[in-house]
């Protein structure tokens, strides 16, 4: 025992040397040094113990990402390290009065040889709330320009509707839930997978993903119809007669005159009119011009629509109605020929008696008053002499023969007018 107690101080001073001596090589070979990692993420754990209470919680100011961690150890220890060796943690069970979860940091290697983490941030901030569901009718809209000629027709989805959830305050923000096809540049049909975008009342893109929105789905199908467009005239299909002593004019005027139409290239291509019939362009029994409104869009054929999305689908239309005009016109014999040939006999126009034939002529105002006796001619059909006179045959003699006029259009004949002619055999 006293061997051991002996110069027990000199000992201790050997003792205390060797340990600086060990901690000096230990230094010198593998000394203290520190590693610089950025932007490491902050897994929150138990988060169940929020939502389990029918809440929910978005981390704020996004301090779920610890800008930096610095990390001191030996020089043998740091370089073996990465930053995956990096975990950072939020433990919801520590959530403490104010919304904030500290956050601890460790290295998932070498953990028990790391000196001292220092973090730039060391706690978590939430926001937690009730939370809230909604259901919204899915609005489908284009943006861009069809090459010209064409335009958008029907614009469809193949779901209408989207189910979102979340924190309760940003939930009632949600005013619209839309997704949008950019359709420039396009001659054809277009179907395409498109982003589910939310807005608030204003118009303004609400983030959903970092407020902690769940939807059931982000994205939708989109049918944008693309049709071609041509421009053709309206024709109308008048029904009914005027009343007695009056009859259209044939003049038409519509407002618009024209229309675009628009739909598939097969279907437009083949269209060159369109013909309207509408119950409201019946002259029957009328004495004046008819002034009425026509719904065009009945008129249309099967797959096409109007390509003007200001127009609404009616035309003014005029239907002209005028009243008819009796003229009574001397026209001379002279006028009047022989038409055909009878074998054997020679016709002429019996001139012994008058120079001229009373006709009286009716018709619309346009066409009547102008005309005169020199423009009308006539001519007489050998062949139903025989027939308007009840013969069995035909011999020398003087007969009477019905005259066919010849009349501009709009213009015809009150009475029937008849001649002599006479027949003589030859020799």
């Amino acid at each position: 025992m006293k061997r051991f107690t002996a110069n027990w101080g000199l000992k201790l001073a050997s003792l205390i040397f060797a340990i600086i001596i060990w901690f000096l090589v230990t230094n010198i070979n593998d000394p203290i040094t520190s590693v610089r990692y950025t932007n490491i993420p902050v897994t929150i754990k138990n988060g169940n113990l929020i939502t389990d209470n029918g809440q929910v919680y978005t981390v704020l100011d996004g301090s779920d990402t610890i800008s930096s961690v610095t990390i001191y150890a030996s020089r043998s220890v740091i370089d073996s390290l990465s930053q995956s060796n990096v975990v950072a943690t939020a433990d919801i069970q520590d959530l403490s009065s104010l919304n904030t979860v500290s956050i601890n940091v460790t290295t998932n290697k070498y953990s028990d040889k790391i000196d001292d983490i220092v973090l730039s941030s060391d706690v978590v901030k939430l926001n937690v709330e009730r939370k809230a569901s909604k259901s919204m009718v899915l609005t489908a809209t284009t943006s861009g320009t069809v090459t010209d000629g064409y335009i958008v027709g029907d614009v469809t989805t193949e779901q209408n509707m989207v189910r979102l959830s979340g924190p309760e305050s940003f939930i009632n923000q949600i005013s619209k839930a839309a997704v949008d096809v950019d359709v420039t540049g396009f001659t054809s049909n277009i179907g395409t997978d498109a982003d589910v975008v939310l807005y608030d009342a204003d118009g303004n893109v609400l983030d959903a993903s970092s407020n902690g929105v769940t939807m059931n789905i982000k994205t939708v199908r989109v049918n944008v119809q693309i049709l071609q467009t041509k421009y053709v005239p309206i024709t109308y299909t008048v029904t009914g007669e005027p009343a007695t002593g009056f009859e259209l004019t044939g003049e038409i005027e519509s407002t618009p005159d024209t229309v675009l139409l628009a739909g598939r290239s097969s279907v437009i291509s083949g269209i060159t009119e369109l013909n309207v019939s509408d119950e409201a362009l019946d002259v029957s029994g009328l004495t004046s011009t008819l002034t009425c409104t026509v719904d065009l869009t009945d008129s249309l054929p099967s797959g096409v629509v109007f390509g003007d999305s200001d127009f609404n689908g009616t035309a003014s239309v005029v239907v002209y109605i005028g009243g008819i005009l009796d003229k009574t016109l001397d026209v001379s014999l002279g006028n009047i020929s022989i038409s055909g040939a009878l074998e054997g006999y020679t016709v002429t126009i019996d001139e012994s008696e008058y120079e001229t034939v009373s006709l009286t002529v009716q018709g619309l105002a346009q066409y009547v008053d102008g005309l005169e006796a020199s423009d009308i001619s006539g001519v007489v059909d050998v062949s139903l002499i025989q027939e308007e006179n009840n013969l069995e045959e035909l011999k020398t003699g003087t007969y009477s023969a019905e005259v066919e006029f010849y009349l501009p259009t709009g213009v015809t004949i009150k009475n029937p007018v008849s001649v002599y002619v006479n027949v003589e055999a030859n020799e």
